[in-house]
Parts: structure tokens; sequence; C-alpha cells
């Protein structure tokens, strides 16, 4: 069952996601330790227990390392036990960054454990679904508004109450905002992505394409067009020109609704040189992470403009024990060698959201899996993406 986009995670969307995004919590970590010090020390805002700021700032900085720990290629994923362990981490930090600030009153605005817990939602935003984001972010605002109300107001009357609960909630309220349009603009884009037509490499690529499509409407309309011409010719409809327009009509209609039923698997392929063959419109039982894998290695393969018509071949059938049977075989112009490690990305993301795969390259490129029978992914289940492979051919396929 393919789940609706706000509670998917970009990291299950794209199984390849983690490589271009490995360094982000160690980045926002970098970030919070920075702005902490520079807080603590050249700001002078330590007093009057500087110990404490330290150890704060500390824990807030370690917990955003766990989230890079916990996210690399052989865990299991953030679970929601996961997710709630590590939000203690810039949680604690603000509520003992706040003891440490009672006595006299400080700057409210350098506060630097806010500013943390935002980054930290940040920092999260690859791995987990808008909807996480939206509890996390509204759990740490809390935390922050009645830490301010009962640790910070009763030590300041400065500000009125109302703005320094604001000022301490908003750096989370802009992380976790933040988080949620990253994640939205990831997973929708994916989802486009992976059902645009495949665009030709070259100017005759698209030249072709485009002759391709012009010939497939010219001769749907070729008959209509005949049929017109006889009318407009006799001056009178006759009975059997009513007859002949009715069909052609129905026909026409006939085409138009295949062209929208189409799977998102077979739209993109469109005046392509790839024959898909799945009559029970199977592709549609693949969730976004296998479609987003799937993709990918189409788009690697599908380069050459030139391909001849059924050198390309997609074919989907349901096994007896439920799950969908994919199968591809594409000739490939790509030498040995370069092949073999152009195409190891596309095999570890293919195998992190599928099982049974087994992949033969040469002159021709064969592939074939399975995916469960509700379209639910490794990754949809907590599994991780594995590690690429170190070796040239793409992680030991079965031959």
């Amino acid at each position: 069952m393919k789940l609706p986009h706000w509670r998917r995670a970009p990291w299950e969307t794209d199984p390849l996601h983690w490589f271009t995004v490995p360094y982000l919590p160690l980045a926002a970590a970098g970030l919070v330790l920075l702005h902490g010090l520079l807080v603590i020390g050249p700001a002078g805002q330590s007093e009057p227990r500087p110990l404490v700021q330290l150890a704060a700032l500390v824990i807030a900085t370690l917990g955003i390392v766990a989230v890079h720990v916990m996210t690399r290629p052989h865990r299991r994923g953030l679970s929601g036990t996961t997710l709630v362990l590590l939000s203690l981490a810039p949680s604690g930090a603000l509520v003992l960054s706040a003891v440490g600030y009672l006595g006299p009153p400080f700057d409210i605005e350098l506060w630097w454990a806010p500013l943390a817990g935002g980054l930290f939602l940040m920092s999260l935003s690859p791995y987990i679904s808008m909807t996480r984001m939206a509890l996390l972010g509204l759990a740490q605002s809390v935390v922050a508004a009645i830490a301010t109300v009962f640790l910070v107001v009763p030590e300041d009357a400065r500000w009125p109450p109302f703005t320094m609960i604001a000022s301490a909630v908003m750096p989370i309220l802009i992380g976790s905002l933040g988080g949620i349009a990253i994640i939205a603009s990831l997973t929708r884009g994916l989802e486009r992505w992976s059902e645009r037509p495949f665009a030709p490499v070259s100017d005759e690529g698209v030249a072709a394409v485009t002759a391709a499509v012009d010939a497939l409407t010219t001769e749907r309309v070729r008959e209509g067009r005949r049929l017109l011409q006889r009318v407009v010719t006799a001056g009178v409809v006759s009975e059997h020109d009513a007859r002949m327009a009715a069909e052609l009509a129905a026909k026409l209609r006939r085409e138009l609704t295949d062209d929208i039923d189409r799977t998102w698997l077979q739209r993109p392929l469109v005046a392509r040189a790839v024959h898909v063959v799945d009559p029970h419109r199977l592709a549609d039982r693949l969730d976004l992470a296998q479609r987003t894998a799937l993709r990918a290695l189409l788009d690697a393969l599908i380069t050459d403009d030139a391909l001849a018509p059924g050198s390309a071949r997609v074919e989907l059938r349901e096994t007896d024990s439920g799950t969908v049977a994919v199968a591809l075989r594409i000739l490939s112009s790509l030498p040995e060698g370069k092949r073999e490690s152009f195409l190891a990305p596309y095999y570890v993301g293919l195998e992190s959201t599928v099982q049974n795969l087994r992949w033969r390259t040469g002159a021709v490129t064969a592939v074939s899996f399975e995916v469960g029978g509700e379209g639910a992914s490794a990754l949809g289940s907590g599994a991780t993406p594995v590690r690429p492979p170190h070796a040239g051919t793409p992680g030991g396929p079965k031959r």
C-alpha cells in the first residue's frame, strides 16, 4: 500500500539519498558547538554556572552526533523509540542550560539552547517523515515553553513573558518548519521525477522521439481525416458516414483512455525503445522507494537514443506467493569495465528495496527481482540501505 507523502521520509523515498547528505548531522553538530562556545565565551553568557552551560552544550552536540551514528548504512534506521531517545538530548540540554542561568538575568535573545534544538530537527530532515518532524517540533517547543515559564521568566522582569517564550520557542519552530519544507520538497520531487518522460540525450534523440509521437498522433487521426474529406467532397452526411464517425470517436476515446490508464512505468516510456509487459498493472504495486530505484536504473541504462525497438524489455508478473516479479533485459552499449562500475550504485539502490535480486552484466544487462505483495520495501519496514560495493562489479551479483 502506498503511503501518503506526509508519512514518507526522503530516506525511504530514495534508497541512495544517504549518499548525498551523509554529513548533514555532523555539520549541524558543528554549528551547535561553535555557536554555543561563542555565546558562552566571547559573548559572556556563561554566568552564573559556566560548567553547567558547557555540560548542556556537550549534551546537545552529542545528541546530534548520535543522529549521524544512528543513520549510518549498517544501522536499522530510526524507529519511534530511537527518535524519542535522541530528542531527549536537545530537550535535556535546554532545561539544563535554563537551570544554569538561574539567578541574575541573562540575554535571552542570545540563548544558544533553542537554536541547538532547531538544528537537531533540521539534521533529522532526510531521515523522518513530515508527521514525525511536526510531532518532534511540537514536543520540543512545549519543553522550551515550560522551561522558560518556570525557570527563566521568574528571574527576568525586563521582557513580557510572552516575548520570552516566543524567543525560546521560535528557533525550534523554524527548525521544524524548515525540516518539513525540505521533506515535502524532496519526497514530492522524487515522486514527480519517477514518472517524468525519459529524456533523450542528444538533439537527434529529441527529434526521433518527437517524430515518433507525431507519427502516432497522425496515425490516430488518419481515418477521421479521410472521413471528413469524403463528407466535404460529397456535401452530404450519409448514415454510413454517421456510423463511421461514431466508431472512430469510440476508438479514439478508448485509445486516449488507455493513455491515461497507463501505469507510472509505462507513461514515461512512451515513444522509447522499451517494451513494457504489464497487463495486470502490477507496476502500481511498487512503493515509491522501489519506483525510485527502478527508475534510476532505467535512466542509467536507456541513454542511447539509437536503441532499436525490442532492445529493452521490462516484464512484471505475479508469483504464486503473491509477490510481484520484475524482469529487465536491456542491450548495453557501454564497455564492460565502465558498465559494471557505472551500474554499481543502482545495484545498491535495488538491493536495499527488493528481494531475490539477480543481476547479470554483459552485452545484455539482465535484472530480476521480487517485491512484496503489498509493495512494502525493506526501507519501509525500517531497514537501511546497504553499503556500496568496494569492487568494480555491482555488489557481487548472482549470476
